[in-house]
């Protein structure tokens, strides 16, 4: 429920048409607000975590829910780029309370056995919370102004998320949870493997690949998704079928999460995100064909499922190819090349489209940097690991 909260960001794209009309900004401008929440949000995760372990994750998470509030108000209320900024780093600071520092730490605490199956379930509120907010927003905005129906949808949706963070999430007590659990499968506990640090990881070709490939489905993912609905109203699509493309888009990671915690307890991490990420490259070389509305859901369908199950099949890498032991700490510093990806996505797309009047050089380029990604894979092999 709580993880429902972070799908307003989705639901924000959806109003991009509205607010780039009615305040007379190019699509450079709109995309710019990716920088700065990205730079803020990847960096507030570290405090996010010390916060957790402080003070527990109820405040954590009830902060957040706040600050995405606010966020909506300062979204629906802009006269220009300051303010616009300003909502964009308070979504920034609410989504990273919300994210996996916060809900995958507690729900690592909650599970031991099919710990990952646990992190899948959790983790689809996000996509949820975009199709619920996303549909919503497509039900008010015909009798509304965009900011209006930022407002009714925004605020309201979180009212009734609110609860849950205050008198519903909690950390385990001692005796509950994946303590209890581990206690419980004592006799069946498998051995421990050794583990590389973060100063050895990054000396191995593999971290590298693991940090080009997070770069590449950042780039993409972001860049495609803050543009969806304005690249399919250039097509001729409506902007209610337009946000309704968005919405199949985001509500495909609700089954890809559920099956991304199946697969990995059957399929080596790298087949997985191998696959996966020739899954994603397909995806990309539909969308210049997205005027047929068949090939368009098929697209959508294949890039959110694609990009959702990345938040399973990444970490799950990570810990197979160096271990557990430093696994927060290497995957903190591989989560840096998300802020690269997830700023250059939105703008070279919005770029390319005010200067020659189309997308499709950048979603060429987007397929090419995926396929040296897809390649890169190939030759991805678990470390010799040292130390205990």
């Amino acid at each position: 429920m709580c993880q429902m909260g972070a799908g307003w960001f989705y639901a924000s794209k959806a109003l991009s048409p509205d607010v780039i009309s009615d305040m007379g900004w190019t699509r450079t401008m709109w995309s710019s607000g990716m920088a700065p929440m990205i730079f803020v949000s990847s960096l507030a995760q570290a405090f996010v975590g010390a916060a957790c372990v402080r003070f527990g994750v109820r405040p954590v998470v009830v902060c957040s829910i706040i600050s995405l509030a606010l966020s909506v108000v300062a979204l629906a209320t802009m006269q220009g780029p300051t303010q616009f900024y300003a909502a964009m780093i308070l979504m920034a600071l609410g989504n990273a309370g919300i994210g996996d520092v916060s809900i995958g730490g507690v729900v690592t605490r909650w599970f031991e056995k099919h710990r990952s199956l646990a992190l899948g379930v959790a983790m689809v509120g996000t996509n949820i919370g975009a199709v619920v907010f996303i549909g919503a927003m497509t039900g008010v905005s015909g009798d509304t102004s965009w900011r209006t129906s930022a407002l009714l949808v925004g605020l309201g949706g979180l009212a009734v998320i609110l609860p849950f963070a205050l008198f519903v999430v909690r950390d385990p007590r001692p005796g509950e949870g994946a303590a209890l659990e581990a206690e419980d499968e004592a006799g069946e506990a498998a051995p421990v493997r050794a583990s590389l640090d973060l100063r050895t990881a990054i000396r191995r070709p593999a971290f590298w690949i693991l940090f080009y490939t997070l770069f590449c489905y950042s780039l993409v993912q972001l860049g495609l998704l803050d543009h969806l609905v304005l690249y399919l109203i250039d097509l001729g699509y409506s902007e209610d079928e337009a946000k309704a493309a968005l919405g199949l888009t985001v509500g495909a990671g609700i089954l890809s999460k559920l099956g991304a915690g199946v697969i990995t307890l059957r399929v080596p991490p790298k087949t997985a995100l191998l696959v996966n990420t020739g899954v994603l490259v397909t995806s990309m070389i539909l969308v210049p064909f997205a005027s047929d509305a068949r090939l368009l859901n098929l697209c959508g369908f294949l890039f959110g499922l694609s990009t959702s199950a990345r938040d399973v099949f990444l970490p799950m890498a990570l810990a197979d190819a160096f271990g557990a032991r430093y696994f927060a700490q290497i995957y903190g510093v591989v989560m840096l090349a998300f802020i690269p990806g997830a700023v250059l996505g939105p703008i070279v797309l919005a770029w390319t489209h005010d200067l020659i009047g189309h997308y499709r050089p950048g979603f060429a380029g987007g397929v090419v940097l995926l396929v040296l990604a897809f390649l890169a894979l190939t030759r991805l092999s678990r470390p010799q690991l040292e130390g205990v």
